[in-house]
């Protein structure tokens, strides 16, 4: 079948060949703005199951059938995934395929596996069920960078809107490693917290926020950052790390240490006026 396939060659000339690849990069450019329109496809993996003996009896054909509703993905560089979703009534499996452009492969993924988990599909001749998968933090997408808040940048407090006004997304609550200290900053307006790196261990866990910028707007962030703060890497304790505020040790010999508190936020509401 290979060879009879790759014969199949000699009908064309490498004109034809050219002319082909033109179309096919016209067609490219013509659909590529349908995708501003919508997330993904959602279409059939196959028109229809065939036996082994129909695949034998006409391979060519029947194979070119099976790609029905997906031939075009490689061609036009898309992302594809087929996600078992059921049986159908005839005691057969059934599957739907999601499509995407270019890169949205992680995206396909997350979709395919909440299909393939509510459709009550089994896994393979072993009758298995399909394990929920375990939820994992959110994540900074491609060209953004992931900024960690222990003060007043935290959700609901005063400085919260300069994130928001970067256009900042929240993606994450985090503690960091039992290796900083909080300080209460004297002579700050609004109050505002140092977070202090200091031996492993001889610290606290402090409670953080995880947001996400793009590069612009990272830059405009920390170049607004007054002294004595700074950004350094933050660690935490799920093992993932960020970019944060950090403070000078200069600037902690007339500062309360909250670090009991365990986070800014918390020694806000335990300080609060009643």
């Amino acid at each position: 079948m290979t060879r009879q396939i790759i014969e199949g060659a000699r009908k064309h000339d490498a004109v034809a060949a050219f002319q082909a690849l033109y179309k096919l990069a016209a067609l490219r450019r013509e659909t590529a703005g349908a995708w501003s329109a919508f997330d993904a496809m959602i279409v059939p993996t196959i028109p229809r199951p065939y036996t082994v003996a129909e695949v034998l009896a006409d391979p060519i054909s029947l194979n070119s059938n099976l790609g029905t509703y997906t031939n075009f993905v490689n061609l036009l560089d898309l992302a594809a995934i087929a996600a078992p979703s059921g049986m159908r009534a005839d005691g057969l499996p059934s599957s739907v395929t999601l499509i995407g452009p270019a890169g949205s492969d992680g995206f396909l993924a997350g979709l395919a596996q909440q299909i393939q988990l509510r459709s009550g599909a089994r896994i393979g001749a072993t009758g298995a069920s399909v394990k929920a998968p375990q939820p994992s933090a959110l994540r900074a997408p491609p060209g953004s960078i992931e900024l960690a808040v222990v003060g007043a940048h935290l959700s609901g407090l005063p400085l919260n809107r300069e994130l928001v006004a970067l256009g900042g997304v929240f993606l994450r609550e985090v503690q960091t490693t039992n290796a900083y200290r909080l300080f209460a900053l004297a002579e700050t307006n609004p109050a505002k917290p140092g977070l202090l790196r200091v031996a492993s261990g001889e610290g606290r866990a402090i409670a953080a926020e995880i947001w996400a910028l793009d590069a612009a707007a990272f830059g405009a962030f920390i170049a607004s950052i007054p002294r004595p703060l700074g950004i350094g890497t933050l660690d935490f304790s799920d093992g993932t790390n960020a970019k944060g505020f950090l403070v000078e040790a200069e600037a902690i010999k007339d500062a309360r240490d909250i670090s009991q508190f365990a986070g800014w936020r918390a020694y806000v509401n335990a300080t609060a006026a009643p």
